[in-house]
């Protein structure tokens, strides 16, 4: 009895060979493991086995052998090299208590002040060099800032400010020589402004949507300096943190 005879791409395989291709695809083996056992074309396999459907098991098998013949011990070695050649460009350099506590010092040096844990975005490297941000602080050579609403705060230029984030803003206006008063009243109200400089008003909202009380006294202010024509310049914690107060740069102009 003749052997029926299977073309595929100029090459005849027996039919048996077609059964037998699909039967292991079936059982669960790669295209290239039928391939290896067949000593058939790769193409031949996919082509012949097209439409099998594999069980989850019988995939989950076949990506852990595929797996395991491709990464080698010496593969994995060789990728490790090449990963540490085209990758070490880019790795940040480690860090150091020195360098930690040079940021410090130099942040004082450049301020006047020490910084607020905010201004800096490292936090959990101090954490991990020191435990806290403020042993950083202490181990620097200086006593940690108090809490920001904890108490009165002297500014430079001898002004009494109700909060630390006020005292900067304060100094920041001061170191640009921009004269300016504290605590100047709204008329007819008992309300008064953080700072004011002719007829405009600088706001520290630092409580900003903490309770419903402060959110109404901010709101009051808003609609009196849109009924007085005056200037409102509204800051909020996060503009202590950017490029020193750069919504106060259109004021350098009232300087004296």
């Amino acid at each position: 009895m003749n052997t029926k005879i299977v073309h595929r791409r100029g090459i005849k395989y027996p039919s048996k060979i077609r059964l037998k291709a699909k039967a292991l695809r079936r059982d669960g083996l790669t295209h290239r493991e039928i391939q290896e056992k067949l000593n058939i074309g790769l193409g031949t396999v996919a082509g012949w086995t097209k439409g099998i459907t594999l069980t989850f098991e019988q995939r989950k098998l076949m990506w852990a052998r595929k797996n395991k013949r491709i990464w080698t011990n010496k593969r994995r070695f060789k990728q490790g090299e090449l990963a540490r050649i085209n990758l070490s460009r880019y790795w940040k350099q480690p860090y150091s208590k020195k360098i930690l506590l040079s940021n410090i010092r130099e942040f004082y040096s450049t301020n006047g002040r020490i910084p607020l844990k905010r201004e800096f975005g490292s936090l959990r490297v101090y954490r991990t060099y020191f435990g806290s941000w403020n042993n950083a602080i202490r181990a620097a050579g200086f006593v940690p800032n108090m809490v920001l609403f904890s108490k009165k705060f002297i500014a430079k230029d001898g002004h009494i400010c109700d909060s630390f984030a006020e005292k900067i803003i304060d100094d920041w206006l001061s170191k640009r020589k921009i004269r300016h008063e504290r605590n100047t009243p709204y008329k007819n109200t008992r309300m008064t402004s953080d700072f004011s400089l002719g007829n405009i008003r600088i706001e520290y909202f630092g409580l900003a949507g903490e309770n419903k009380s402060y959110d109404a006294i901010i709101t009051r202010k808003r609609k009196f300096c849109c009924e007085a024509k005056l200037k409102l310049i509204e800051l909020y914690p996060s503009d202590l943190f950017s490029n020193h107060l750069s919504k106060l740069i259109n004021l350098k102009s009232l300087k004296v």
